[in-house]
């Protein structure tokens, strides 16, 4: 019982904890107190996949799509996965060279103040990039959507944030589900203002998604529904997922810094 008044706290709603390095290490360091510099090559990496996307998302397209290029919620997604693996770059990057280099404690401390808008980018990011993957390829997929790009943009950033997951060493929340749908909340408003100030999608069709219809607003509101339980269950996912990755890497590594207690013996509860 411990466990879930814990878990349902409502101070878990907010991005906060108590020991902000832990977003710049990963899971799988022994080491837990410094950033390796291996981690900040896989960290680079991981923007540049990303970054590469979001441009080739964009300059491949049509004029008429790079016009309507921010009317979709993939590519709403591509931003901010985009914009969390820069954010952490950054601050791997900088407390690396605070503390290897410089010996800065200054530098440290400024860096990793941005790792409660980081937290809150990549818990969104993470969550929508499985929801726009799983609601694209079983929803509105059609053989001849097929191309190299489609698969990088619908199915390569799940891929790229299942690798970021599973490489992080930071918790996940259970009531951070509230950033994702949000984010979603949104999206979906957004659409329907564009729908209502008569905008089309890029292939001149009045509909951006054909499951937002909204001269059906029953069915669209129902679909929006779905969406948002969809979400939950991922985020919920994502929790566990990560209670049962932190104790394999404690049982590989063992732990040296006391923030990770609280994870620790979560896992070790549920597991």
């Amino acid at each position: 019982m411990g466990f879930w008044k814990d878990t349902f706290n409502t101070s878990n709603f907010w991005p906060f904890h108590h020991n902000p390095n832990i977003f710049t290490v990963s899971e799988w360091q022994r080491d837990k107190d410094t950033p390796s510099i291996i981690y900040l090559i896989v960290r680079l990496i991981h923007f540049c996949a990303f970054f590469t996307i979001l441009i080739l998302s964009y300059t491949k397209e049509t004029d008429e799509g790079k016009h309507k290029w921010t009317i979709y919620l993939t590519n709403w997604g591509l931003i901010a996965c985009t914009a969390q693996s820069f954010l952490s770059s950054l601050m791997v990057f900088c407390t690396l060279l605070g503390v290897r280099v410089w010996e800065s404690d200054t530098l440290v401390n400024s860096i990793q103040k941005f790792y409660s808008a980081y937290w809150v980018i990549n818990v969104l990011a993470t969550t929508v990039a499985f929801t726009i993957s799983f609601v694209y390829w079983t929803l509105i997929h059609k053989p001849e959507y097929w191309s190299v790009l489609n698969f990088m943009v619908h199915g390569m950033n799940s891929i790229l944030m299942f690798i970021d997951f599973c490489i992080v060493g930071h918790p996940v929340r259970l009531l951070h589900f509230i950033y994702p749908i949000i984010f979603t909340m949104v999206y979906v408003s957004m659409t329907a203002i564009y729908y209502a100030c008569g905008g089309t999608a890029k292939n001149g069709d009045k509909y951006i998604y054909p499951i937002l219809k909204w001269d059906h607003p029953l069915s669209t509101l129902g679909y929006c529904v779905a969406i948002v339980i969809l979400i939950v269950v991922i985020h919920g996912g994502t929790f566990f997922m990560q209670l049962g990755k932190s104790k394999i890497a404690e049982m590989c590594f063992g732990t040296n810094v006391e923030e990770r207690d609280e994870d620790m013996d979560a896992a070790g509860q549920m597991l």
